[in-house]
C-alpha cells in the first residue's frame, strides 16, 4: 500500500511539474528567433519529437481556433500551444483517478460517478487554461511593445530631423534603443531590407502579425514621407504624445479598479474586527 500511494503521489507531482512547465512562459527562443529571419531555419533546431508531435495535433484538431496574434507576440508557436493545451487536458484528465486510487487504497470506497465528472470537468478546464494565459501574458507583452514604440517614435523623430531619410530613421532607431520590442523591430526591418521591400512594409507585416495597432499607424506615417516626402516630425511627436496619454489613462484606470477592489478585503477585516469585539458582550448578555 505505501508503494502504491508513493508511486500515485510521484505520478501527480510529475503531472504537476508538465503542467506548470507547460503553461508558463518561456523566455527568448533562439530558434523562434532564426525562424523569424530565415523563415525555416527555426524549425530544424526543434525537439524532433516534439515537433511531430506538435504537427500531428495541428493536423488533427485543424478547426480549433488558434490565438496566432498572441502566440507571435509571445514568440511561441502554434505546434508548442497545440502540444501545451493537450498535456494539460491529459493532466486534468489523470489528476481525479489518480485521487481515487488513492482513496482507494486507504480504504474509501469513492463512488465511480464522481471521479468520473470530476475528471471530465477538470480535464476540460485545465486544457483551455492556456488559452487564459496565453492572453494574458499576450496583453501584457503588447502593453510592453506600445511603451516601447513611444520611444521609438521619438527616436525616429529624432533622426529625421538630424536630416536622416525615412529609412535610415527607422533603421537607426531600432539600432539605438534596446529590449525586445526594439530588436523585433530591427527584425522586422531587417527582413524587409532582404526582401527588396520598403521598410514600412515590415512594420506593417509586423502590426498584422502582433495585432499592435499603434504600428501600422506607424507603418503609414513612414510610408506617407517615403513617397510623397511629407515632414513627418511634428506627426511623429503628436503620436507619441497621444500614445503617453493613452497608457497614463489606462494605469490610472488600472490603479482605480484595484483600489475599488481592496475595499472589499478592507470591509471584511473591519466586519471580523467588530464581531471579535462584539461577541464576548453578547456571549455574555444571551449565554
Amino acid at each position: 500500500m505505501n508503494l502504491l500511494v508513493t508511486a500515485a503521489g510521484a505520478l501527480i507531482g510529475l503531472g504537476l511539474y508538465a503542467a506548470v512547465s507547460e503553461i508558463l512562459p518561456g523566455g527568448p527562443r533562439l530558434d523562434a528567433a532564426l525562424a523569424r529571419i530565415g523563415g525555416t531555419a527555426g524549425d530544424d533546431l526543434d525537439p524532433p519529437a516534439r515537433r511531430s508531435l506538435g504537427r500531428r495535433l495541428a493536423a488533427a484538431l485543424p478547426w480549433l481556433p488558434v490565438p496566432a496574434a498572441d502566440l507571435a507576440i509571445l514568440g511561441q508557436d502554434r505546434e508548442q500551444w497545440m502540444t501545451s493545451k493537450v498535456v494539460c487536458g491529459l493532466v486534468g484528465l489523470g489528476i481525479v483517478p489518480t485521487l481515487a486510487v488513492l482513496l482507494v487504497a486507504a480504504g474509501q470506497q469513492p463512488p465511480l460517478a464522481v471521479p468520473a465528472v470530476a475528471s471530465i470537468a477538470l480535464g476540460i478546464v485545465l486544457f483551455f487554461a492556456p488559452d487564459l494565459v496565453t492572453r494574458v501574458n499576450a496583453a501584457e507583452k503588447r502593453a510592453n511593445f506600445r511603451h516601447a514604440l513611444t520611444s521609438y517614435l521619438d527616436l525616429v523623430a529624432l533622426e529625421r530631423g538630424a536630416g536622416a531619410g525615412p529609412t535610415e530613421a527607422l533603421e537607426a532607431a531600432a539600432q539605438i534603443g534596446g529590449g525586445w520590442a526594439f530588436a523585433r523591430i530591427a527584425d522586422s526591418l531587417a527582413a524587409a531590407r532582404k526582401a527588396g521591400r520598403p521598410p514600412w512594409d515590415g512594420l506593417a507585416a509586423l502590426a498584422a502579425q502582433t495585432g499592435v495597432a499603434e504600428l501600422a499607424d506607424l507603418a503609414e506615417i513612414a510610408e506617407a514621407a517615403g513617397h510623397e516626402g511629407a515632414s513627418i516630425l511634428r506627426t511623429l511627436a503628436a503620436r507619441a504624445e497621444s500614445m503617453r496619454a493613452e497608457a497614463l489613462a489606462t494605469t490610472r484606470a488600472k490603479a482605480g479598479s484595484r483600489s475599488t477592489t481592496m475595499v472589499v478585503p478592507i470591509a471584511l477585516l473591519g466586519a471580523g474586527f467588530l464581531l471579535l469585539i462584539v461577541f464576548p458582550i453578547v456571549y455574555r448578555t444571551f449565554g
